[in-house]
Parts: C-alpha cells; structure tokens; sequence
C-alpha cells in the first residue's frame, strides 16, 4: 500500500470554502471512497455545493448555507476522474464559482 494511500475504509476530508465568486478546495486530490466536504462560506450571499461529474449530479447539500456558516456533505465517490463541485444559486456558477476535484485509484 502507498504510503500516501488512505485506507479503504478511511474518510477523506475536503475543505471547501466558498465566496463571492469563487469556490477553494483544500485538497484538489483525492481517492477513491468516503469523501467529507466541509463547507464554510466566507462570503455575504448566501451559497450551495453541487458535486458533478460529467455533467451528472453526485450529490449536493441538502441546504443553503448562510453567510459565515457551515455545512457537510458526505458522498462516496467510486470513479475516478474529474469532479466538478459548483454553486448553483442564482448565476453563482457563471461567475466563477466552480472547482474541480481529482480522484484517484
């Protein structure tokens, strides 16, 4: 096993903070299995997390999140590839608040 590779059963935080218009990630790569996104928004509109990938919904928070507050998402992502992790408020994506998040065997 690689040195760097968590274990199978391990759940990989992912730090994501997100503002006026533009979305960070804390950890760009990650691998394969239980991913926790912990989202904190930095900025004065209020923000959501959808998680795509190929244009397809993985999952996404089950609520706003309000200026200055926090919210987990929890998904199991099983393929590897690029993910997409966007803002769909208003015209929120458009603007720039998008990220993408590598996963890796």
């Amino acid at each position: 096993m690689l040195a760097d590779a968590p274990a199978a059963t391990a759940t990989q935080a992912v730090g994501v903070g997100e503002r006026e218009f533009a979305i960070a990630i804390y950890r760009p790569k990650v691998h394969r299995g239980k991913v926790k996104f912990n989202v904190r928004n930095l900025g004065e509109d209020v923000h959501d997390l959808v998680v795509t990938r190929k244009g397809k919904r993985v999952g996404a928070l089950a609520t706003i999140v309000k200026p200055g507050a926090s919210a987990t998402l929890r998904l199991t992502l099983k393929k590897t590839g690029a993910y997409r992790l966007i803002c769909t408020v208003a015209d929120h994506e458009a603007r720039g608040m998008r990220a993408t998040l590598r996963v890796v065997k």
